[in-house]
């Protein structure tokens, strides 16, 4: 199905292109279709495997933040996990409210989902929800109980 639709969109545009009426309009599509370079900003590129934050065509987007180190409790990470995706967003020109999605994972979800939410309700900004998923992961050590990730909008 996914093909079929990149198929048909590449036909919808050759179409158009075609077409001397459009064609000034269509340049732009064309131009875009055909890969046009956008800047890309990355923010904290001292680890040798990926940056903490990277910015593409206003959008925000970070590393899974965790925080070990904080606390052995779920309380204690979730919020100094939080409080370093602020940090983050804030490095990029964005905060909370402009968060559009995040992704939690849970090394116990059964027995963290409800103590990591009342953090989260108490930093997620209630006007500006983002949509989010939580799911139940094996982590990269056996100290870190939450990850976030969080993607965000940005002005360009």
């Amino acid at each position: 199905r996914g093909e079929r639709l990149v198929r048909e969109r590449g036909r919808m545009l050759r179409a158009l292109v075609r077409s001397t009426a459009t064609a000034t309009r269509a340049a732009p599509l064309l131009q875009h279709a055909r890969g046009a370079q956008h800047q890309i900003t990355r923010i904290g590129v001292d680890d040798p495997r990926m940056s903490r934050v990277v910015v593409h065509r206003g959008i925000v987007y970070t590393l899974g933040v965790t925080a070990a180190d904080a606390g052995d409790d779920i309380t204690t990470q979730t919020t100094a996990t939080l409080k370093k995706v602020d940090e983050l967003l804030a490095s990029a020109g964005t905060d909370k409210s402009r968060a559009l999605t995040s992704m939690i994972w849970l090394r116990d979800i059964s027995r963290d989902f409800k103590a990591m939410n009342e953090v989260w309700n108490g930093w997620v900004d209630p006007e500006n929800k983002p949509t989010r998923a939580t799911v139940q992961a094996e982590m990269a050590r056996p100290s870190i109980l939450v990850e976030i990730q969080v993607t965000a909008a940005v002005d360009e």
